[in-house]
């Protein structure tokens, strides 16, 4: 793999901070039955009931107005009670990272555990043969929200989950003090890397920190779990956030340094992978010019990434054969054809060297064996140079027809 220097390039991905709103908690008793609506986007937190309880008291919280790092004032929980302490976890969170932050309000709620084979593949996804799927050989999920209001649901969950999920909302919460002045960075490719990423990088040190564990495991051994069993729809979510947490931890010297990544945050997700420096191995140039017709409709067009790449590799091959293909990304363009109902896709991937091109291809036509056995997708390759490979997924009368040309470099895509 060809590895290129190139000074650093300014990046941008919107910073989310309201939490993550996705599937977390592990499960000491893990339900076969979860009938929970899969959704990612943020849940708002609403209260049970209309009383208001503090935290219960224990040894070491201060009674003192709050001051500083470590001494914020009480957190509010609604709606039942938590197996924690939560005030006495907040103060922890804010002096493992340095932050001073006003102190959120918690709400208990009753929900059912997440089902990951709710979650229906998106157009591109359908066209790529990215198919739903659950999640049983780590854990049971549930959904939590962060933001001014965490909302928890504790189900069969250990008191040691529940105080860690509660830990990882925080890490969402307290990214606004941990950016500083930096207040958007962009990574295309990647909208949960820099939250979800540092979210669980902050939840892993405290269980490190105060010997916390879900079912023996520490929440970056979690996501990776997950991230190994997940469902092609909800791979590359996973993937951010574990190649993202796994980043953090190689990038910082310690929680109160977060900030480093905001200020000099990575260039792409292969960086993010391979855990590189900003601008240790720049993204290639790639033009792509795209034709379409009224049958086929130009859509989305966007870099996807080393990650999202992965992701679809996973879909039907091993975990050292898609390692092998997508290490070596040079740059790419995900072209979606035709409407919701009927989506194509043209993705087209330059490598950094024609070895690097030759390994994806080799594993590109072995997935399309795969999908097509399984009747998930059409898929064709072909070579545009000796470093790029275009692929076409989703319907048979698209995938057949449509064609590529130019140099490794330019490419022009067209659809039947």
């Amino acid at each position: 793999m060809t590895r290129r220097p190139l000074s650093a390039l300014s990046i941008a991905c919107l910073l989310v901070l309201a939490g993550c709103g996705a599937p977390f908690g592990a499960s000491t008793t893990p339900d076969s039955t979860p009938t929970a609506t899969a959704t990612e986007s943020r849940a708002t937190a609403t209260a049970p009931t209309d009383s208001v309880e503090r935290s219960p008291t224990e040894s070491g919280v201060e009674t003192s107005d709050p001051d500083g790092v470590g001494e914020s004032e009480r957190v509010a929980v609604r709606g039942g009670e938590l197996p924690f302490n939560a005030t006495v976890v907040y103060r922890r969170v804010e002096r493992l990272l340095g932050v001073d932050a006003p102190a959120p309000e918690v709400v208990v709620e009753d929900r059912d555990a997440f089902d990951f084979s709710t979650i229906e593949p998106r157009p591109y996804q359908a066209a790529l043969g990215l198919q739903a799927g659950s999640i049983s050989d780590c854990a049971t999920f549930y959904s939590a929200s962060g933001g001014d209001t965490i909302s928890i649901t504790q189900g069969t969950l250990s008191a040691e989950a529940v105080e860690l999920i509660f830990v990882h909302e925080l890490g969402h919460t307290f990214q606004r003090q941990l950016s500083g002045s930096v207040e958007t960075i962009e990574l295309r490719e990647s909208p949960a890397f820099p939250t979800g990423g540092i979210a669980v990088y902050t939840t892993d040190q405290y269980a490190e920190r105060y010997d916390k564990r879900w079912n023996g495991s520490r929440p970056a051994e979690l996501r990776e779990c997950i991230y190994d069993h997940a469902p092609g729809t909800y791979r590359q979510t996973a993937g951010e956030v574990y190649f993202g947490a796994r980043y953090v931890e190689w990038r910082v010297d310690g929680p109160t340094n977060l900030s480093a990544v905001f200020e000099s945050p990575p260039e792409s997700t292969e960086e993010v992978v391979h855990r590189l420096e900003p601008g240790a191995d720049p993204v290639r140039s790639l033009n792509v010019s795209v034709d379409g017709d009224d049958r086929w409709t130009v859509g989305e067009r966007r870099r996807a990434g080393e990650i999202e790449l992965r992701a679809w590799l996973h879909a039907g091959l091993p975990a050292d054969r898609v390692d092998t293909a997508a290490t070596g990304w040079g740059a790419d363009r995900l072209v979606r054809f035709g409407d919701d109902t009927d989506p194509s896709v043209a993705w087209v991937l330059r490598m950094d060297s024609a070895e690097d091109a030759d390994e994806l291809a080799d594993a590109v036509s072995d997935l399309e064996a795969n999908l097509e056995q399984r009747n998930a997708t059409s898929l064709r390759s072909i070579r545009i140079g000796d470093e790029t490979v275009v692929a076409f997924a989703g319907p048979e009368s698209f995938v057949a027809n449509a064609t590529a040309s130019g140099t490794a470099g330019n490419v022009t895509v067209a659809a039947p």
